[in-house]
């Protein structure tokens, strides 16, 4: 069976933005994670395209987008993702974010209130912190990786390049992010380890994290305002857990969602047809 999507590029904000494409109908944007690319919504973009115009894109710097040196505070890469939707003639979206695509969303709906209609989370708050706050120790320790990646990204980058695919399958089948270890399959680890092998990927990658320990944490502090739209946030119940009350916090409206039990963190890997049946209730009224 031939896949539902086509492979496009466009240049925005500069750079060369990949995403794929498929369906017809009122248009969904997903915004995939790190270490990740548009591939995560594989399973996800074919149930949908009966009813929606399907976009994924891969993030400033991530899977086959160009990677510039600078540009990786969420709220540009929000930017991103709406200059992409203007260039696609759209003027309006439902939107859905899972990891640091979840945070990318955060910003586009914040920014852009006026094309984002409904938005939906997958084990993603707004962002890690805002300026002045504290972090618990356990969410420190569960976040190890936030503070090798963005804390000294250069040396990151030189360790973890002398064996990419050993650091990378430690997220893919660890149960430390995983409920279940064999969510990934080998060749969707090779698919991940290619996009994340090409040069500067992984310095791209790690600049999330960097600016995620500075820029958006300012960023966060200065976004007072709340959330006018309908929103839905699900987080895996051996990782984040229930994230519906860091949205609420965040969100005029009462926040739908929960816990997805016997999940991990990639959710839309581990669990595609309960984000398949999320994603056609939610967004089903725009249609």
């Amino acid at each position: 069976m031939s896949e539902p999507w086509t492979h496009h590029t466009t240049r925005v904000n500069g750079f060369l933005m990949h995403y794929v494409i498929a369906g017809s109908g009122y248009p969904l944007m997903l915004l995939h994670g790190w270490p990740q690319s548009w591939y995560e919504w594989r399973h996800i973009i074919p149930a949908l395209t009966d009813r929606f115009t399907v976009i994924a894109p891969d993030l400033r710097g991530l899977g086959d987008s160009e990677r510039p040196m600078t540009g990786y505070d969420k709220r540009t890469l929000a930017s991103d993702v709406y200059e992409l939707v203007k260039s696609l003639g759209f003027s309006k979206i439902g939107l859905t974010g899972h990891d640091w695509g979840g945070a990318v969303a955060y910003y586009l709906a914040y920014d852009h209130p006026e094309m984002v209609e409904r938005l939906m989370i997958l084990d993603m708050i707004p962002g890690l912190g805002r300026t002045g706050d504290k972090m618990d120790i356990r969410a420190a320790r569960r976040l190890w990786h936030v503070f090798f990646h963005g804390g000294i990204p250069d040396l990151a980058e030189k360790l973890v390049s002398a064996n990419i695919k050993g650091y990378l399958s430690y997220f893919y089948s660890s149960s430390a992010y995983n409920y279940s270890p064999a969510v990934f399959s080998e060749a969707d680890i090779e698919e991940y380890v290619r996009a994340y092998s090409q040069p500067g990927a992984l310095r791209a990658g790690f600049q999330y994290y960097r600016a995620g320990l500075q820029e958006d944490l300012d960023n966060l502090a200065g976004c007072t305002r709340k959330l006018p739209m309908p929103v839905r946030a699900w987080g895996g119940e051996s990782f984040l857990g229930d994230i519906v009350p860091a949205w609420q916090a965040v969100t005029e409206t009462t926040v739908q969602g929960g816990e997805v039990k016997q999940c991990g963190h990639f959710v839309a890997e581990e669990k595609p047809e309960f984000v398949i049946a999320q994603a056609r209730e939610f967004f089903g009224p725009l249609g």
